[in-house]
């Protein structure tokens, strides 16, 4: 069986400023990884603004979630490099556009998963996504929090108040003597 060649998955999987560096099909499960570089590999320092591509060190972020290809779901691990600024000696990681900050997951991922969230619930979703329900949660309480709020609205913070809890406390109420 022939497998398609990177720019193939570099155009379905259309993550901006990265390329397809490896693709592992895992057919036994189904899942594709995909390994995924920087495609230019220079960055702008947040201290004094210069460009460099002096890179100290690449570090990867694995297992990354992103959306699912049909019945294959897909898992990066993303090459991050991290540069040193010749001009000022520091050292600095650029954030990646497309991966939602403090989660392994791309923001695309987050987005479909808060679409069903809001249409299930979270045990659903965590099962459809394959994804342990307590980790989804905190990744889309942060991802709400990130998000803009509508137009002259302040955002207000996220209290964590579940089903379960308020269950559990009526069963407690009404058992005490």
């Amino acid at each position: 069986m022939s497998t398609p060649t990177n720019s193939f998955w570099n155009q379905l999987l259309h993550l901006p400023g990265y390329e397809v560096v490896f693709c592992q099909d895992e057919p036994d499960f189904p899942r594709y990884r995909f390994t995924l570089a920087p495609i230019h590999r220079v960055g702008v320092c947040p201290d004094c603004g210069k460009v460099t591509d002096c890179i100290h060190q690449t570090r990867s972020w694995e297992d990354v979630k992103d959306l699912s290809l049909c019945d294959h779901a897909v898992e990066l691990t993303v090459r991050v490099p991290q540069f040193e600024c010749l001009h000022c000696q520091r050292f600095f990681t650029p954030a990646v556009a497309f991966m939602a900050e403090g989660a392994h997951a791309t923001e695309r991922f987050l987005e479909h998963a808060a679409r069903l969230i809001r249409t299930s619930d979270l045990a659903n979703t965590a099962a459809v996504l394959g994804v342990p329900e307590r980790t989804l949660a905190n990744w889309y309480y942060d991802y709400l929090q990130r998000r803009p709020a509508p137009a002259g609205q302040k955002v207000k913070p996220i209290h964590r108040l579940g089903i379960d809890e308020i269950a559990l406390k009526k069963k407690t109420s009404n058992t005490r003597p």
